[in-house]
């Protein structure tokens, strides 16, 4: 591939095409991850919770 063709090829709309459905799959991702430590998060707390329950009796 010349450096024309290369040119030619990220500038046309299927490679635009291409990065933005990269991008949503990384927003996506990034979503699911933040959505994961939000819930082991909440886990650690109900353990803290439970902990402090066991101590007080």
């Amino acid at each position: 591939m010349t450096q024309t063709q290369a040119e030619q090829f990220i500038e046309g709309k299927a490679f635009k095409d291409w990065v933005k459905v990269k991008d949503s799959e990384q927003k996506l991702q990034a979503a699911l991850g933040d959505r994961l430590n939000g819930v082991i998060r909440a886990c650690g707390v109900i353990v803290k919770a439970v902990s402090n329950l066991a101590k007080s009796r």
